[in-house]
């Protein structure tokens, strides 16, 4: 109850998904183009359910569905950079009805990946997407992944089911102390360059719903 205190009342607002459907999900409009050769990815997330790869944030373009991806399963939170070959799994399972902070960073001069869970780090890898730029013109969205599978692009197996609030993506890989910091009590006063919670656009959409 304290740590849901203190994330409600430094973020506002959360995005609450009701249930898990292919018609409810967050839009995300980009302050800055997603042309990145590094970044950092967080978000707060406090989850109903989990099932196999429950999608918590998506970015692709129609030609490369899975450029950025932060999803759940089970037993284990997933990061994906450049594609789904480039997956970095850590076997640390978020608990549902659980306030819990995630951060991905990668950079692409190395193919440094590297994922978080509240502040600590739970994963790593060099040679992911290494030389990659992740291409800007694509959709940026909570709750659902669009890769084209279904009719209006949407896939209820992979739906977020439950609340998210402080998602900021910065264009370079955050230091250990600075995830630390985004995982802490003041972590919404940290917005992203790129997408900066309370700042950029997110439109609920299906019966997504802004809550305080």
């Amino acid at each position: 109850y304290e740590l849901y205190f203190l994330i409600n009342a430094c973020c506002e607002t959360a995005l609450l998904f009701p249930m898990r459907s292919k018609k409810i999900f967050g839009s995300v409009h980009p302050v800055r183009p997603m042309t990145l050769e590094s970044l950092s990815v967080c978000i707060w997330v406090k989850a109903t359910e989990v099932q196999n790869k429950t999608v918590l944030f998506s970015y692709g373009t129609k030609r490369s569905p899975y450029e950025i991806q932060l999803y759940l399963s089970p037993g284990s939170t997933a990061f994906v950079v450049g594609g789904e070959e480039n997956t970095l799994v850590a076997d640390t399972a978020v608990s549902p009805g659980r306030w819990t902070h995630l951060c991905g960073t990668w950079t692409s001069a190395d193919g440094r990946a590297s994922l978080w869970v509240d502040g600590e780090l739970v994963a790593a890898a060099a040679g992911k997407a290494r030389g990659h730029v992740v291409p800007e013109g694509g959709a940026l969205q909570l709750g659902q992944e669009k890769n084209g599978c279904c009719a209006g692009g949407f896939d209820e197996a992979r739906a977020f089911a439950g609340r998210v609030t402080a998602l900021n993506l910065w264009d370079r890989a955050l230091r250990p102390e600075e995830v630390a910091e985004a995982a802490g009590p003041e972590s919404c006063s940290r917005r992203g360059k790129v997408v900066g919670w309370g700042v950029t656009e997110v439109q609920p959409h299906g019966g997504a719903q802004y809550v305080s």
